[in-house]
């Protein structure tokens, strides 16, 4: 007796308990599935990489708004300045990048590449009153930040107002 004739659940995730069928074709059925099941846990998932690159399809960042200006913080792991590009338009900042492949190795016949490469966007809405102008980007160990400040006149006409107790 295995111990997989024990579990009473598929490993293939299809729901059905394991019982002891009557028809024989039904048992043969039960046996080529469970076999097929085995066959291809063992077998690395040959689309594994595609859920690896839905992850990096978009740039991941983070907005902070400090009243003073706005800074945007972006996650661009493996490229350089050169692979990059920052804009401002219609209050919309766009941040584009390409991570393109530098090395390919061939052993025995085979292709070896695990690392991911392709062209990644993110667009960001900004709130009113930034300065597209004034914006500053720095790119530094796989991380972009962009502070744009607020313009001037918005900052002016910021008025705190005081909040009493009653």
């Amino acid at each position: 007796m295995k111990i997989s004739d024990l579990v009473p659940w598929r490993a293939s995730g299809r729901g059905r308990a394991q019982t002891e069928p009557v028809d024989p074709m039904h048992a043969l059925q039960l046996d080529v599935d469970r076999a097929f099941d085995h066959f291809w846990r063992m077998v690395p998932y040959p689309f594994a990489t595609l859920e690896r690159l839905h992850q990096t399809e978009t740039v991941r960042v983070d907005v902070a708004d400090d009243g003073k200006e706005v800074t945007v913080t972006a996650e661009l792991p493996g490229m350089s300045e050169a692979d990059i590009d920052v804009s401002i338009s219609d209050g919309h900042l766009t941040i584009r990048g390409e991570k393109k492949a530098d090395r390919e190795a061939e052993e025995n016949g085979v292709l070896v590449r695990e690392r991911i490469y392709g062209a990644v966007e993110r667009i960001v809405s900004l709130p009113a009153g930034v300065d597209p102008e004034a914006a500053e980007a720095t790119f530094r160990h796989g991380v972009l930040t962009i502070a744009i400040p607020k313009s001037a006149q918005l900052q002016a006409d910021t008025k705190r107002i005081p909040v009493q107790a009653g």
